[in-house]
């Protein structure tokens, strides 16, 4: 199964040198390395399939997947819980909280930045994710290396 990134972001969010978008503001930790704790990552994604796959190349490439949520408030009490380095975030999320208020809801409570995932393309949606202040952007589909290029991107300078 592959989700790769297909088209640059909108709203604001700068695109990287591989059509990856990126925004201003770094994640403060690394992915696992000898020696170190590996980053713990809130995966929030209401497809089970696609979290599943989600949680496999996360750990692959050395993640530590700290919970899978399906809504908003899942996903806020695994936050409290377990307090991730970075979220993926559908911005589709279904239930009472969408992704982008999610991705808020961690940003303001936890400090919890977020990676989007999306295969919506509508201008005023990306505009509105773009004001959460997203670390990156993930257009459905996508693919494990653009996964791992973001995240790269993210953690760089830790």
């Amino acid at each position: 199964m592959t989700y790769p990134l297909s088209k640059p972001a909108e709203a604001g969010m700068d695109i990287g040198s591989e059509g990856a978008p990126s925004t201003s503001g770094q994640a403060t930790s690394g992915p696992a390395t000898s020696g170190s704790a590996p980053v713990r990552v809130l995966v929030v994604e209401d497809e089970s399939i696609v979290a599943m796959y989600l949680t496999d190349v996360l750990e692959d490439m050395e993640y530590e997947v700290c919970g899978v949520a399906a809504s908003g408030a899942e996903a806020l009490a695994i936050a409290e819980r377990e307090r991730p380095s970075l979220a993926l975030v559908d911005i589709g999320l279904a239930g009472a909280q969408d992704g982008i208020e999610t991705a808020r809801a961690l940003r303001d409570r936890f400090s919890v930045g977020s990676v989007f995932m999306s295969g919506a393309s509508d201008p005023e949606l990306l505009k509105r994710a773009g004001t959460v202040q997203p670390h990156g952007f993930l257009q459905k589909p996508y693919d494990a290396d653009q996964l791992k290029s973001v995240l790269e991107r993210v953690f760089a300078g830790s």
